[in-house]
């Protein structure tokens, strides 16, 4: 797998962030992507294929190195994605792109529903996107439940603890973290963050089955303050592979998402998907209903 593009990068605070782009390099139409929990360029498969379909129908395609990304996202933050994220919306918008969506692949997509229901979005129109793609939203808290990472939850107590003294920011104990990472490889990881993937209303707690409808502790985010704050229209493509490691009927749950939404949401389940579609029969059918839906935009 490759991809022919260009690479800039972007200034924020004292680094500087790799951003390549490809697809068509003369469009002022812009898909940008936001990886999941150990990814980084080029990890998710199907962004070639999609990178190619979205050259051809005239779009540039954007793909972000962001702080969290491979093994960063242990001592950081949706906050701090988002602030990295409008700091690229910014630069993109100096330099010619009229029309931009961003779209984000498994806990990537927490990055996008964050970034479209965040109250900045109305206090700063400069930072306002066109649209919003959510690939294969899963909850990590459901997830690692059922996968039985009992290590995870029988440190959540610690993290709440560490979390009520002030010290969420400071990572958990060395033996913890050794194994942490998926595939038992080590991770620096904040009691801030643990809470947040695993927690009952942690920050990253969107697509949980039972988030409720309008807000109630200890839930952060209910669906009427996500779903039915979002400021663009979004897409949301599941992953049929990733219905058996999800709490209750899934389909229902995005027709709860959907009518939370005002209208602004659609959703497909992509058959015979894996979480991040590696099947090329189901990339093309991603691509499709990705073009399809961005037909709005053009």
């Amino acid at each position: 797998m490759s991809l022919s593009g260009t690479l800039t990068v972007l200034d924020i605070g004292l680094y500087k962030y790799p951003i390549f782009t490809s697809g068509d390099l003369t469009s002022n139409r812009a898909l940008v992507f936001i990886g999941g929990l150990t990814n980084g360029l080029g990890a998710v498969p199907f962004t070639y294929p999609l990178s190619e379909a979205l050259g051809k129908a005239g779009w540039k395609f954007v793909q972000f190195h962001w702080s969290s990304a491979y093994g960063g996202y242990g001592t950081g933050s949706l906050k701090r994605d988002r602030e990295e994220m409008e700091a690229l919306v910014k630069h993109l918008r100096g330099t010619g792109i009229k029309t931009l969506i961003i779209a984000g692949h498994s806990t990537g997509s927490q990055n996008v529903i964050h970034y479209l229901s965040h109250p900045s979005i109305s206090e700063h129109p400069e930072l306002k996107v066109e649209g919003g793609i959510m690939q294969a939203p899963a909850s990590d808290r459901e997830y690692l439940d059922l996968l039985g990472a009992k290590e995870w939850f029988t440190m959540l107590p610690l993290a709440e603890k560490m979390i009520k003294e002030g010290r969420g920011d400071e990572l958990l104990p060395k033996e913890f973290c050794d194994k942490a990472n998926f595939g038992g490889n080590p991770l620096p990881i904040t009691a801030d963050r643990l809470f947040s993937l695993i927690g009952t209303g942690g920050d990253d707690d969107y697509f949980s089955d039972d988030i409720p409808s309008t807000p109630t502790e200890p839930f952060t985010h209910s669906l009427s303050s996500s779903f039915g704050k979002l400021s663009a229209p979004a897409l949301i493509l599941y992953s049929d592979a990733d219905i058996q490691y999800q709490v209750g009927n899934v389909p229902v749950k995005l027709k709860r998402w959907e009518e939370a939404s005002n209208g602004k949401l659609e959703w497909k389940v992509l058959e015979n998907a894996s979480h991040d579609v590696e099947q090329p029969e189901a990339q093309q059918i991603l691509c499709g209903h990705v073009l399809e839906w961005l037909k709005r935009f053009e």
